[in-house]
């Protein structure tokens, strides 16, 4: 199961409180936090980080929760979460390290055959 951008818009805005779970948040403040996930999008998926491996449209669900705390992060100053740069830095290392979790290649553990020239 994949999410759209305005799911996560919708689930970062409900995280910061700035609408109830049955609201619907205003375009504005969508339009504000879909504009944050394209830039962290294209970090992420810069050369030297890589860690994006989706089409921008369709966030898969075992990183939608990961991206959601990033993006809280990124837009809570705009809507009234201050935190200071040493913790948000924390915060976003702790996160990158649980995208990196997700996105890392695990051994197969099985035996390699050597070819000698």
């Amino acid at each position: 199961m994949s999410y759209t951008t305005t799911q996560l818009a919708d689930a970062v805005l409900r995280s910061l409180a700035v609408v109830d779970a049955t609201e619907t948040p205003e375009t504005d403040h969508r339009t504000y936090v879909t504009d944050t996930y394209t830039q962290l999008w294209e970090e992420l998926a810069s050369h030297g980080t890589e860690l994006i491996y989706w089409p921008y449209a369709e966030i898969p669900a075992p990183v939608f929760l990961i991206l959601k705390d990033m993006l809280v992060l990124e837009v809570g100053p705009a809507f009234g979460r201050t935190i200071a740069p040493a913790e948000k830095d924390a915060q976003r290392s702790m996160i990158e390290k649980r995208l990196r979790k997700h996105t890392q290649v695990q051994a197969s553990k099985l035996p390699t055959q050597a070819v000698y020239f």
